[in-house]
């Protein structure tokens, strides 16, 4: 319904919209707050936003620039690159970050964490994750090796961040380096990644072997760090109750 440059920004709000519609309907039956669930505005909000983008940028340019540097992908300066309108449309990631924290992360993450402890919360939320992304059109592959992933980096951040503002900024994060280098849909980028002319079919497979190992590296982090704060917070319980 929307050209591709608008097609973000409509998901994002009218998603988000759509997002807090339903999480308040969760509430009213509950008779709770979003205060009560920690998922009201705070002073600190901002800051974990920021905190959360730097780290989104960080992570996601190491891992597109290791690769680069690794295979024979060329990174080149897209000269027909509108660099006024580029930002703006880029910037269509935040409401489109906000939405996914908003269904993935607030309610359900705190719902499923409470009854079954955040090791199956994990699981269950990464799947779901996953399969929202097939349905719209990405590969099982690409939705279980990315989403899929990222989805666990995201839940512990919110858990470990008491909100969905650090996860919002991380995932606008890797979303906009994505867009600068490569591209996204609709979003012409800074500059273009692309294999030179007689690439051969061996440096091509090489490199998608180095970019799933990359994804794997991703995922042994995610599960260190969630078992980590799985025993820092279980430590932490056993001191406060002797």
């Amino acid at each position: 319904m929307f050209p591709p440059q608008y097609e973000r920004y409509a998901q994002g709000i009218l998603g988000t919209i759509g997002a807090i519609i339903t999480v308040i309907i969760f509430l009213r039956i509950e008779k709770k707050t979003f205060k009560d669930y920690g998922l009201n505005w705070e002073n600190t909000s901002f800051k974990k936003f920021g905190i959360g983008l730097s780290l989104g940028i960080v992570l996601a340019t190491v891992m597109i620039l290791s690769q680069v540097q690794y295979s024979d992908l060329v990174m080149t300066y897209n000269t027909d690159v509108n660099l006024v309108s580029f930002l703006p449309w880029s910037l269509a990631f935040i409401p489109l970050a906000f939405m996914e924290e908003i269904a993935f992360r607030s309610y359900p993450l705190l719902k499923l964490n409470k009854s079954f402890g955040l090791r199956t919360t994990q699981v269950i939320l990464a799947v779901l994750f996953a399969l929202y992304h097939m349905l719209m059109m990405w590969s099982p592959q690409s939705s279980i090796l990315g989403p899929g992933i990222w989805a666990l980096a995201y839940a512990l951040t919110a858990v470990a961040s008491n909100g969905i503002a650090m996860p919002t900024g991380l995932h606008f994060g890797l979303n906009f380096v994505q867009s600068v280098l490569g591209g996204q849909k609709g979003i012409e980028p800074i500059w273009n990644l692309d294999y030179p002319e007689g690439v051969s079919e061996a440096a091509i497979t090489a490199n998608e072997n180095f970019g799933l190992g990359l994804q794997i590296s991703l995922l042994i982090v995610s599960i260190i760090a969630t078992e980590m704060y799985i025993r820092n917070k279980t430590k932490n319980k056993n001191i406060y109750s002797e």
